[in-house]
């Protein structure tokens, strides 16, 4: 027996995280967490775990697919964990890994945002990437879709997105929104064992339906949306369907998600881009603005063209400088130059095609957003202020 996937770290809270792993077999598991401490010894001063604090919690009766929360963690606290798994006389163990419980709110964060990885499909790029990513150590990443080549095969999730990314999201918990390549609305197929749906709900654990979400992490609020729920393809051309329309399910849940006080930032994430100065614009996905607007959100996170373009403060469907909502196409694990237009949009303020990533930095009053190339080079900057 072995493990054939993580551990990784899903849904953080401020007293509570997920740990999930794969296992080659069905097996009982769980998860023994440590308080860690920092000693000013030694070649490094790593910090070391507090064996004295270890706690254990226990999974689901045998399965593959492990999930397993942790409970009674202290915010910003860093812990360390490790997996163990059991099937008769086999047992498997990981090696000790970092997780850090959500900051409250008042606590500066970083978190990272990258895509493509399998909709660009480039073993090298997404190995750089990933790279990159460890060497700037955000607190939390997200996915804006295509992760995978076709998400409806098992073999697609190791290559493009838990392979390379092993190291890094040992420690970094991901939220991940549906691309096309997700297949997220497809029965997975081939692999040891069938799920009954997406190979994205049985490797992710997120609030029911999975595919659209809404969550806080220190200032700021989050809401990752399905747009390939909200818009289809026919002879290629995109077409809204039905979850564009008033009281459709995700309409809904965004009202409602947005409908809160007390928070300082609030971002959007969804795959298909409302505005891109490049091929793959999805010109029906406007149709969210006014919610979007309304609901008080400061940036849009988009991908599905493989570039990076930012656009103006946008509203209305116009620029307004003074309050209107910055879109932001990351392209990331890919560079597809001739997909740009001749000329730039209107609403665009800055556009490159080169692998990437953003780091953004979150404190109550500052926004700063930057994008880096796979090498480490700083291409963009965004700094909002309240």
């Amino acid at each position: 027996m072995k493990i054939v996937k993580g551990p990784y770290l899903q849904w953080p809270t401020t007293h509570s995280a997920i740990v999930m792993w794969e296992t080659d077999r069905p097996a009982t598991g769980a998860v023994t967490w440590y308080r860690t401490e920092r000693v000013h010894s030694g070649l490094s001063g790593q910090p070391r775990t507090a064996e004295t604090s270890s706690r254990v919690a226990a999974g689901a009766p045998e399965c593959r697919v492990h999930r397993v929360e942790i409970d009674g963690l202290e915010p910003s606290r860093v812990y360390h964990y490790e997996v163990a798994a059991e099937a008769g006389s086999e047992r498997v163990g990981s090696e000790r890994h970092l997780l850090r419980a959500a900051p409250a709110p008042g606590t500066p964060f970083t978190f990272a945002v990258t895509s493509e990885t399998g909709g660009y499909g480039d073993d090298e790029v997404n190995r750089s990437l990933f790279a990159q990513l460890a060497a700037h150590r955000p607190d939390i990443l997200l996915v804006v879709g295509d992760a995978v080549a076709k998400g409806s095969q098992y073999d697609d999730w190791e290559r493009w997105f838990f392979g390379p990314g092993r190291e890094f999201l040992h420690s970094t918990p991901f939220y991940l929104c549906p691309g096309n390549h997700e297949e997220a609305h497809l029965t997975a197929t081939g692999g040891p064992y069938g799920p009954p749906g997406s190979w994205l709900r049985e490797f992710t654990s997120y609030p029911d339906p999975g595919t659209y979400y809404g969550f806080e992490y220190g200032d700021a609020h989050f809401t990752a949306l399905d747009s390939t729920a909200m818009v289809e393809y026919a002879d290629g051309r995109p077409r809204a369907t039905t979850e564009l329309e008033d009281g459709s399910a995700q309409l809904e849940f965004l009202s409602r998600d947005l409908d809160r006080a007390g928070v300082a930032w609030r971002l959007a994430f969804y795959h298909y881009p409302p505005y891109v100065s490049g091929d793959y614009e999805v010109p029906q996905m406007r149709r969210l603005a006014p919610l979007l607007e309304a609901g008080g959100v400061d940036v849009v996170l988009n991908s599905h063209t493989i570039v990076y373009e930012r656009s103006h403060p946008l509203r209305g469907d116009a620029l307004d400088e003074n309050g209107g909502i910055v879109y932001v196409v990351a392209g990331g694990a890919g560079a597809k130059p001739d997909w740009f237009h001749r000329h730039r949009a209107w609403h665009t303020a800055h556009a490159q095609a080169v692998p990437h990533f953003l780091l953004v930095t979150v404190t109550p009053q500052r926004l700063d957003l930057r994008a880096i190339d796979v090498q480490g080079r700083l291409f963009d900057r965004l700094e909002l202020r309240r």
